[in-house]
């Protein structure tokens, strides 16, 4: 009896991945606009979660923003398949930058220079990252261990920055909170591709079921955390917080993991570093030139809801 050779791997296309991360880029800024200013809206923001995704889910804009996201969601799937996690993922971050010309015609204001200074900033790390990113997936198959303990890590300290957030006052149960759903996606986009490739290789195991389970769940948790994140800090703090995480733990589970490798070998993983390094001190600056920072003209919290102290969501 003859045995059948395993189906071919998906083939890699590094300029198609690009281009479909800058359009799933795009349509996650939109999202966030969207979803920011259906919390906006909402009312007063310590008010009961059950309430607040009340309000959210009577707004058609608040449903827009999900229809935004879940094309940006399903577009960055299929640049994960195309593209190794380091080269699609850094891109993602440039949905700060386009969401910011979108925030503001949603809240009518101006786009300030320290705003765009820090978006260049920004923008310059990034471009780093991608010319030192591997354009091509690790070739050996992720092990079943593997997935199976990226699963339980991303659990164990997801619930740790929910337990923690619930004890902290509003700016920083925003950052704490986009965080976790930062982790949500990175990690979401880090298991991606391996668990396409597992359905399409077969057979199942363990760490492919797992690690499935998890693509499905995580990105509905961390769509909640976001929405609680933008309620209590704004576009800034949230989306900010959550465009640094998401990269990072995607790009430590195609490392760790997926045995992907940054171009240069040492070196080149030393400037990656330096060049990670550039992006978040861009975003660190945007979060701070923003409307939401103390330094800002339109703060999107009020001071009372900044002294505000724990709610129950």
């Amino acid at each position: 009896m003859l045995l059948r050779p395993p189906p071919p791997a998906v083939a890699a296309h590094p300029v198609l991945a690009v281009v479909l991360a800058l359009c799933s880029a795009f349509l996650y800024a939109l999202a966030a606009a969207l979803q920011r200013l259906a919390a906006g809206r909402t009312g007063d923001r310590r008010h009961d979660g059950r309430s607040f995704f009340g309000a959210l889910v009577r707004q058609p804009v608040w449903w827009g923003g999900v229809g935004s996201m879940a094309a940006g969601a399903t577009i960055h799937v299929v640049a994960l398949g195309l593209g190794s996690v380091t080269l699609v993922q850094p891109i993602g971050v440039l949905a700060l930058v386009l969401a910011l010309p979108l925030d503001a015609r949603f809240e009518r204001r101006v786009v300030t220079r320290a705003e765009w200074a820090a978006a260049a900033v920004l923008v310059a790390g990034l471009g780093g990252l991608l010319a030192l990113a591997p354009h091509h997936p690790g070739g050996v198959p992720a092990p079943p261990a593997g997935l199976v303990g990226t699963v339980v890590v991303a659990a164990v300290v997801l619930a740790a920055l929910v337990a923690t957030s619930a004890r902290l006052r509003a700016g920083s149960r925003a950052v704490c909170r986009a965080a976790g759903a930062g982790l949500c996606a990175g990690t979401t986009s880090g298991l991606v591709r391996p668990v396409l490739h597992g359905l399409h290789r077969g057979p199942l195991d363990p760490g492919l079921v797992t690690a499935g389970v998890a693509v499905l769940v995580l990105p509905i948790l961390g769509l909640l955390l976001l929405q609680t994140a933008y309620r209590d800090g704004g576009l800034d703090a949230g989306l900010a917080t959550q465009t640094t995480i998401d990269p990072v733990v995607a790009g430590t589970i195609g490392i760790a993991v997926l045995g992907e490798r940054f171009t240069g070998g040492p070196g080149g993983a030393a400037l990656a570093a330096g060049c990670a390094v550039v992006t978040v001190a861009g975003l660190i600056w945007l979060i701070r030139s923003g409307p939401g920072s103390t330094g800002g003209t339109g703060g999107a919290v009020t001071p009372r809801a900044a002294a505000a102290g724990p709610t129950s969501c």
